[in-house]
Formats: C-alpha cells, structure tokens, sequence
C-alpha cells in the first residue's frame, strides 16, 4: 500500500492556489539530518555541533516552548547514544528500558526516509497549507475564516509536539507524520485553529480572577481544536494515542474539582484562590487538552455546534454551554453546581464585553 501522503498528492494538486504559495521552512529538519550524519560516523557530538543546532530559530522556539534545561541535557545525550556506532551497547540497554528520549530518537532514526518523503511529497506542497485551512474553518465560525498574515510554519526533526504562537506554527515531525495517519492533515489544522479562533485578552481583570480566567480559556482553547484531532483519533482503531486515557477517563475528576474551586471563590469572594500553577497541576500540564476536549465532544455530541462556534471566543460561553449539554447528555456526565453556574455568568458580566471592546479598539487602524 502507498504511504498517505503519496496518496495525497493529487488532492493537494487540486487544493493548490496562488495565494497559499507560501514557503515552509524545514531548516531545522535538515540541520538534524546533517547533525545525525556526522554522528553516524561516529564523530562525538561537541557543544559546538549542538549549539549550532539549537541556534536554528525554529528549534530555539519549540526548545523553549517544550524543554526544560534539564531535559534539553538529557534529550542531547539521547541523540548521541541513539547515532553513534560505538555506543549501541548502551543504545539497547535505553531501549530495552524503554526510556522515551531514547525511544523517540530512535523513531527519528529508523523512519528517517519516511520523515524526508514527508516534508518533500506533502508539507511542502502549496496544497497542503489549503488543506489546513479547510480541516480548522469547520471548527471556526464564519468571521473568523480568512488566511493568517505572514504566517510562518517550520517542521523540527526533535519531540514529537506542535506549538502555535503569535511567531507562528511549529511541528516535530513525528507527531505530525504519526497524527495525520487517520485523517490527513488534521494536527496542522489543529495548531492553525490556535492562529485563528478570535481570542480574548482577560489581562485587565481583578488579580484575583486572573488565574482562573486564563484556565478557563485554556481550556476552551485546546478543548475546542481537539475537535479537529483527537476526536478522529478517538475513532482509530485501538486509539494507538491513548486519547481515552490521556483526555477523557480523567476528565470527570477535573470537572469536579474546579466546581469545588468555583463553588468556594462564589461563597469567599475575598479569600485566597488558587494561583495558576494550581490549575496547570490539576490539568496535568495539559495546557487544557485535559479537561477541553472531553467537555467539547460533550457539546458536540448533544447537539449545540452552532452555538459553541458563535461564542469561540468566550470561555464561559464554552463552560455554560458544557452545562447544557452535560444535562442533556444520557452518559450523565459531571454538572457544575448552581453557585458555579452563577460565578461563571458573573465573570462572563464582567469581563467578555469590556474584552471584545478592547479587541475592536486594537484591530482600528
């Protein structure tokens, strides 16, 4: 059978326009390759091949938003071993440890062929940009439908992860290979919806509420582009992803605890609350994929879309409407209590106007 993105290439022929021939840069792939090379021959891997590496400007952007100095260490000590000739003894003992840097690099290694048809037969083709586009608009409502100006999109042959910020999009190729299997694609999409759901800026709120606001629009944010991925994923035979485990089994005892949070901040308003990091630990270092996408689908299943895309930009909006789902919902999922409903439509007073206001006032020229 022909890998997917052979198959592809007529569609992406047919998806191609003038006005999505826009580049992607895959310097930092490349740099790997050559990197990886030199350490197939068993040259050691210097602090000044590695540093000339991390230098490349799409691997400084997605090292920082994914390692820690710590790990950054050993995920450099996990490539030499991986490459080098002279240390294959160690490399299966780390493999037969299963230990993931070491795991994931070898991924890198043998599927090295793949990886470069990858970039070379799909990514770079002018089609594919269009194809992300039409996988994240079906999530976005109408308004917001129109291409990214000056979007940069860059490919990594490091992690196996996508990060979307105001700078642009940046994919390993692993997760981007590997994710788009079931449904071409849909984890570039997933990170352009990031560039393109109208946001809102809360950063004007009381102190106080601040932590929770900005949970809260994490998890609209991620909860709501998983609808483009993880629910095709989900549908994968197997889940080879672990979508259910990872997002969905523990999802209800999250819901339950930032009821308590609620319920306790609606009878104190003036007491301690959790800073953010208290959130960040009970999401898993999710960023919201955990508890998002298992309130999204809820939304989704029970009928109300429509709704979800015309208030995208709300994450009360988004907690409320799970509410009304959750009630409708025969698998009887977690509500939130009165008090919590009451808060979350107090925030939603307070601040989404003022916050929409704001966004109009910096899009005037």
């Amino acid at each position: 059978m022909k890998p997917l993105y052979l198959l592809l290439l007529p569609l992406l022929a047919l998806l191609a326009r003038p006005a999505a021939a826009q580049t992607v840069n895959v310097e930092a792939a490349e740099r790997y390759w050559e990197m990886t090379d030199a350490l197939r021959r068993d040259q050691p891997l210097t602090d000044a091949m590695w540093n000339a590496f991390v230098a490349v400007p799409a691997n400084q952007r997605y090292i920082a938003s994914v390692f820690s100095e710590k790990d950054l260490k050993s995920y450099r000590r996990a490539i030499e071993v991986i490459y080098r000739p002279s240390l294959d003894s160690l490399r299966q003992a780390r493999l037969k440890a299963n230990s993931w840097y070491y795991v994931l690099n070898e991924q890198y290694r043998q599927r090295e062929p793949e990886f470069r048809a990858y970039l070379r037969e799909t990514a770079q083709q002018p089609g594919y940009l269009d194809l992300m586009y039409e996988l994240a608009y079906e999530y976005l409502p109408a308004r917001a439908r129109r291409p990214v100006v000056n979007l940069q999109l860059a490919y990594v042959a490091i992690g196996n992860d996508a990060i979307s910020e105001q700078e642009g999009i940046v994919f390993s190729l692993k997760s981007a290979v590997d994710w788009d299997k079931p449904k071409a694609g849909i984890l570039e999409a997933h990170e352009m919806h990031h560039q393109l759901r109208p946001g809102l800026d809360f950063s004007f709120a009381d102190s106080l509420d601040r932590p929770l606001l900005y949970a809260l629009n994490m998890t609209l944010n991620e909860g709501l582009a998983d609808l483009i991925d993880k629910s095709v994923l989900l549908r994968s035979p197997a889940d080879p992803e672990g979508i259910e485990e990872w997002l969905l089994a523990s999802a209800p005892a999250v819901l339950h605890k930032l009821d308590s949070v609620m319920q306790a901040t609606a009878a104190r308003p003036t007491a301690p609350r959790p800073e953010l990091r208290y959130y960040r630990r009970l999401y898993n270092s999710s960023t919201g994929h955990l508890p998002g996408f298992f309130m999204a689908r809820t939304i989704e299943r029970n009928g109300l879309r429509p709704q979800l895309l015309a208030s995208s930009d709300d994450p009360m909006a988004f907690f409320l409407l799970y509410q009304q789902a959750a009630r409708r919902d025969k698998t009887r999922p977690p509500t939130f209590s009165d008090a919590s409903v009451a808060y979350l439509k107090s925030l939603q007073k307070k601040y989404v106007r003022p916050a929409r206001q704001a966004r109009v006032r910096a899009l005037t020229p």
